[in-house]
């Protein structure tokens, strides 16, 4: 639970920006994306170059609040007491078919199943497609068991997606203020992009394009460009196992050469766009003499 000591150490050296919001005229045609946070989200908020991270192709909803509870009464912090995610969500009415939750500190572990349990299901009840959901980073113990909770729901919800923010910052406490949970701007550029990431994967889940692919033959010179759509560009390709004898995988995507024996094999070729996301698909190439 976070301390007013923390809370403090938040806000201290933070630039200053209001709680409710501080998107700039949203992206015409993009997607649109609530957030809902408490005081470690401010680490974004508060910062410009985490705003453009995590805002980059996207409409964002910026609902972050410091001292904010999924439910029950939210903490007191400077004689503001924001509504929990609960209540929040049931002003809004309609809330955007992907919505992002960072919370989770403010919360007692041992309410905290059923807190996760009401919130994802008022955040299906009111138009929300798909809840990503950040880890605590385990800086205390009942973190270990909250997350736990976390990827328990996750199997229970199939909307639900956990991110693990734990894990990707473990490495980093260089992101961190002396509480380690509270970010300072390099950590709230890096979780920016820890989210950014998990939405385009369910906006635009990176997918390699079907293709009719040209029978190779033992001694022919053989072309073949392989594509994909969704992601970021550019893409870079790979192989997982080894093609026919003779041909190779440019980063490109462009498979090349000349097949020296009459075979057929079985191979996987991975797609990794701009942002990290990865794709892979099976071919089967059978080579004629």
């Amino acid at each position: 639970m976070l301390t007013r000591l923390a809370l403090l150490a938040a806000v201290a050296g933070a630039v200053a920006a209001s709680t409710s919001g501080a998107a700039p005229a949203g992206v015409p045609g993009a997607p649109h994306v609530l957030l809902i946070g408490d005081s470690v989200a401010t680490g974004m908020q508060w910062h410009n170059d985490a705003i453009a991270a995590l805002q980059k192709g996207l409409n964002v909803d910026w609902q972050v609040a410091v001292c904010r509870r999924l439910t029950g009464p939210s903490c007191t912090f400077d004689g503001d007491t924001p509504p929990n995610l609960v209540d929040l969500v049931t002003s809004l009415g309609v809330v955007d078919p992907i919505v992002v939750v960072e919370m989770g500190y403010n919360d007692f572990e041992s309410t905290f199943a059923a807190s996760v349990d009401q919130s994802i299901r008022t955040l299906l009840q009111h138009g929300a497609q798909h809840v990503i959901w950040l880890t605590l980073r385990e800086v205390h113990h009942p973190y270990i068991h909250m997350n736990d909770i976390l990827v328990a729901a996750a199997k229970r919800y199939p909307q639900v997606k956990v991110v693990d923010w734990n894990m990707y910052a473990r490495s980093h406490p260089d992101w961190f203020q002396t509480d380690g949970e509270h970010l300072i701007d390099a950590g709230g550029v890096a979780m920016a992009g820890l989210i950014h990431l998990a939405v385009d994967e369910v906006a635009f889940p990176l997918r390699i394009t079907p293709g009719e692919f040209r029978t190779p033959r033992v001694g022919s010179p053989y072309s073949l460009q392989l594509a994909a759509s969704g992601g970021q560009a550019p893409y870079r390709w790979s192989l997982v196992g080894s093609p026919p004898l003779g041909l190779h995988l440019l980063a490109s995507g462009r498979i090349y050469g000349t097949p020296r024996r009459a075979q057929r094999v079985t191979f996987r070729v991975r797609c990794t766009d701009a942002e990290g996301q990865i794709t892979s698909r099976r071919i089967v190439l059978s080579v004629q003499s």
